[in-house]
């Protein structure tokens, strides 16, 4: 990060600072920002994270969660707080076109200064201090890289831990996929020394749901998946029915997509999620086939290598047909 010196040196008097991250934030997002949250709360920071929309309530294990203000609920405390801000952090997104409505927010405080901490690819240039690395495991990797950099001595705390391990945790879904990497699992064992316990958090995140998500997931598996091994591809649809007849929730669908990946042939998994005004896309791929290609040339997104989003303005037919035409000519088989 350049001029690191000058960041902390702003941090050494107390400062209205204000967190944010995407919307509908993951674990990732809401771990980095959970981390940076309590991590300046021991510098006697006036610290706010802003979350633009809903956020999952499997989350509320997360130290500090029960404090983080969802900018739909509370709009006009959420634009005072950005307005007063000394320092925005920015965290686990490229641009600010992934935080509307809060994007306008922040671009009207111009007193403000911005860090950026991210490892998406392609970022914009809208931050002041930047800590961006696209080979870092995960957004929370790099909040850990950046606790050090402010602190050579510092040690995280357990509810620091706990965030940094629940989003290297998410983002590598459990240390199977390509974002996987050594400095991940070092980490990892160094936050088990600060009282981190893995087992707890594991149980928070994925023995902790709802019947009707687990019913959801079956019928989604059994009824609405599409496999075309003979291209790769695997295909989850959603659609606004199931969403009400199994009252679907903030989170429920994290992990589908990567069920296609199970299949031996399948190397591109997507799903398609039916909103009011568009089709959702999240997509995950094995190896070294880049899905964030996919989704920057087609469908106006954008992520990572081999996990990526985009949205579709088409109906689910017509999207799955340009899909399909899509990867006959990748010839990923």
């Amino acid at each position: 990060m350049e001029k690191l010196e000058e960041l902390s040196a702003f941090l050494e008097s107390r400062r209205n600072i204000v967190i944010t991250t995407h919307q509908k934030p993951d674990g990732d997002a809401m771990g980095s920002s959970l981390a940076l949250y309590n991590y300046l709360i021991g510098l006697n920071q006036n610290v706010i994270v802003i979350s633009p929309t809903e956020y999952p309530a499997y989350f509320s294990y997360l130290p500090g969660c029960d404090q983080v203000i969802n900018h739909l609920e509370k709009p006009e405390l959420s634009k005072a707080a950005i307005a007063s801000a000394e320092l925005i952090f920015c965290l686990d997104f490229n641009d600010l076109s992934r935080i509307e409505p809060l994007d306008q927010l922040i671009s009207n405080n111009t007193a403000a200064k911005i860090a950026l901490v991210d490892h998406h690819m392609h970022p914009k240039d809208f931050a002041y201090w930047v800590l961006h690395d696209t080979k870092s495991s995960s957004t929370c990797e790099l909040i850990y890289r950046l606790l050090g950099l402010l602190d050579s001595e510092y040690i995280p705390t357990k509810e620091v831990a706990e965030c940094i391990y629940t989003g290297i945790l998410t983002d590598t879904a459990s240390f199977s996929n390509g974002a996987t990497s050594k400095a991940a699992l070092l980490i990892t064992a160094r936050l088990l020394d600060c009282g981190l316990n893995i087992i707890s958090v594991q149980e928070q995140l994925n023995q902790n749901g709802r019947e009707e998500k687990l019913r959801f997931i079956g019928n989604a598996l059994s009824r609405n998946m599409i496999i075309r091994e003979d291209i790769g591809v695997g295909i989850i649809v959603i659609d606004r029915k199931d969403a009400y007849r199994y009252n679907l929730q903030t989170g429920d669908t994290e992990g589908l997509v990567n069920y296609p990946l199970s299949i031996q042939n399948v190397k591109v998994a997507i799903l398609l999620k039916q909103e009011a005004k568009m089709i959702k896309l999240s997509f995950r791929s094995k190896g070294e086939f880049s899905v964030e290609r996919i989704c920057r040339e087609n469908f106006e997104g954008g992520g990572h290598r081999n996990a990526s989003g985009g949205r579709s303005l088409l109906t689910v037919e017509q999207t799955i047909d340009k899909i399909i035409s899509i990867f006959e000519q990748e010839k990923l088989v």
